[in-house]
């Protein structure tokens, strides 16, 4: 459990460093380069993941609540919209548009849906401690850049993309890619 925390802990305070210390980002991004920024924000996202794979699968289940009977219908529904919105963070897309955060609901999303389908403490863990880095990094935002920007260009062929991404990645996480990940087969 304590690799699993670990990965969780490392991976919201790597998201959360451009929210809180602005300033201290552009100093950094400039004494390195983008480039050099870019590879090693992606390390250490990379080794927080890894942190998350391995202590979850180390971490052994204890349940901690009961899970309600509608948790699994509720997940399925929600898991296509979580994934279209992930998708729609890119590109000129209505979903961009017209939702601020479309990326970080889709997290929110994803981590309140395994919420109501896993009732273990490494359950809560990841989904709860990835869930509270959205919410406040949409709060956070949200107040940052309180002015009224500007909505991106849209158009319905992004917004077609972002819907046909995120329903493969949920088939392929239904058929394949759950169990190859968790080592929890979804059918």
């Amino acid at each position: 459990m304590i690799l699993l925390t670990l990965g969780v802990v490392l991976f919201t305070l790597i998201h959360l460093y451009p929210c809180f210390a602005v300033a201290h980002r552009a100093r950094l991004r400039d004494r390195l380069g983008v480039q050099r920024y870019k590879g090693l924000f992606s390390l250490l996202v990379f080794v927080a993941i890894a942190c998350i794979l391995a202590g979850w699968r180390s971490a052994s289940p204890m349940p901690l609540y009961f899970l309600p009977a509608w948790g699994p219908a509720l997940a399925m529904g929600l898991m296509p919209v979580a994934l279209i919105l992930l998708c729609a963070g890119q590109g000129a897309n209505h979903f961009r548009r017209w939702l601020v955060h479309p990326q970080l609901i889709g997290t929110l999303l994803w981590a309140g849906a395994h919420l109501t389908v896993n009732s273990e403490a490494r359950s809560l863990v990841l989904f709860g401690g990835v869930g509270i880095w959205a919410l406040v990094s949409i709060v956070w935002i949200s107040v940052r850049d309180w002015q009224q920007k500007p909505r991106p260009a849209a158009s319905w062929q992004g917004t077609g993309i972002c819907v046909g991404v995120g329903l493969a990645l949920t088939a392929l996480l239904i058929f394949w890619g759950h169990g190859w990940l968790t080592g929890i087969a979804l059918h």
